[in-house]
C-alpha cells in the first residue's frame, strides 16, 4: 500500500480492524481470519483513485472558441442563403430608391448600397468563411483572422446598413464576441460573466427588440398582437439573462429562431408581405444574446469540473 496516502492508509487499516471486530472467533487461527478479508493487493485496490479522463478539448480557448464558432457558422448560412436566394420568395427589407431620407447618413448609405446592387450580398460570405477559422488556426494568426473577419463584417454592415447590410448585425456582434470572449473568460479557472456586463447585455437585447418591433408595427397589415406576443416573450426572456438560467439561455435561442422563420411566413407574398428585415434582426439578436449567455455558462461549469477532480 505503499502508493496510497496516510489517510488512505489509515481508512484501510480502520475498515480491516471493523471487519475483524465483526467476526466470530470459535478458535479461528489469526490466519484463517486474514484470509477471509482477502489478499491485501485486492482490498487496496479498492481504495486506489480513480485517474480523471483525458478531456476531448484539454485547451479552454479551444473550447469557448468551438462552443462559439458552429452556431455561429449556422447562422451565417443561414444569413448568407436569405440574402442571396431569399429576396425570390420575400420582401427582405423595405424598398430604397435614390434620395432615401436625403440627408442624413441613411441616404448616403441607401444611395451607396443602390450604386454597389447585388454585390453587397457577396459581403453575407464573410461571416461563414471566418467563423470556422479559429478552428483550424490557432494562436496570434488565428487571433488576427477572427479580427479581420469581425472588421468585415462590420464594413458589410455599415454599407448596407440601410438595408441588407442590417441582416448582418447578429453576426458582426457574434465575430465580436468570439474574438473578445476567450480573452476575458480565461482571465481566471473559474471566470464568468459578472452582473454588470449580464445587465448590460440584456439592456441592449431589449432595446433592440423594443426597436425592431416598433418599426415592424409600422406598415404591418396583419393584426398587431402577431408582432407584440412574440416581441414580449423574447423580452421576457432577456430579463432573465442575469440570472444565469441555463433553461432561460435555451429557451430564448429557440424563441429567437421561431422569431425568425415567423417573420419569414409573414413575409411571403401569400400572407402579409411584411419586411422580413425587422423580426429577423429580433430573432437573431436574441439568438446571439441566448447563445453567449449559454456558452459562457458551459465555460463556467467546465472550470469547476477540473477543479472539482483536483
Amino acid at each position: 500500500m505503499s502508493f496510497l496516502s496516510d489517510a488512505e492508509r489509515t481508512e484501510i487499516l480502520a475498515h480491516t480492524r471493523e471487519q475483524i471486530s465483526r467476526l466470530p472467533g470459535k478458535g479461528r487461527r489469526k490466519s484463517e481470519l486474514l484470509r477471509r478479508l482477502g489478499e491485501p493487493a485486492a482490498v487496496a485496490a479498492g481504495f486506489t483513485p480513480t485517474e480523471p479522463t483525458v478531456l476531448k478539448v484539454s485547451s479552454g480557448r479551444q473550447f469557448l472558441t468551438r462552443i462559439l464558432a458552429w452556431p455561429i457558422f449556422a447562422l451565417s448560412v443561414l444569413t448568407a442563403a436569405l440574402l442571396v436566394l431569399g429576396s425570390q420568395f420575400v420582401a427582405l427589407a423595405e424598398p430604397l430608391s435614390f434620395g432615401y431620407v436625403d440627408g442624413t447618413i441613411f441616404g448616403t448609405l441607401a444611395e451607396l448600397e443602390l450604386s454597389l446592387g447585388s454585390a453587397v450580398m457577396i459581403f453575407a460570405f464573410i461571416p461563414v468563411l471566418f467563423s470556422l477559422l479559429p478552428l483550424v488556426v490557432h494562436g496570434i494568426p488565428g487571433l488576427v483572422l477572427q479580427v479581420i473577419g469581425a472588421l468585415a463584417t462590420t464594413a458589410a454592415c455599415v454599407l448596407g446598413l440601410a438595408s441588407l447590410g442590417a441582416f448582418l448585425l447578429p453576426l458582426a456582434v457574434l465575430l465580436w464576441a468570439q474574438v473578445f470572449t476567450p480573452l476575458l473568460m480565461m482571465r481566471g479557472s473559474m471566470a464568468s460573466p459578472g452582473p454588470a456586463w449580464l445587465i448590460c447585455a440584456s439592456a441592449a437585447l431589449l432595446a433592440a427588440i423594443g426597436y425592431t418591433t416598433y418599426r415592424g408595427l409600422q406598415g404591418f397589415t396583419g393584426n398587431a398582437w402577431l408582432i407584440l406576443v412574440p416581441a414580449a416573450a423574447l423580452a421576457a426572456l432577456a430579463l432573465l439573462l442575469p440570472l444565469r438560467r441555463r433553461w432561460s439561455h435555451i429557451a430564448l435561442i429557440a424563441t429567437g429562431l421561431l422569431v425568425m422563420v415567423a417573420g419569414f411566413i409573414a413575409a411571403l407574398p401569400t400572407t402579409y408581405e411584411a419586411p422580413l428585415l425587422w423580426p429577423w434582426l429580433a430573432g437573431a439578436m436574441s439568438f446571439a444574446g441566448g447563445h453567449l449567455a449559454l456558452a459562457a455558462g458551459m465555460w463556467h461549469e467546465r472550470a469547476r469540473n477540473l477543479l472539482a477532480l483536483l
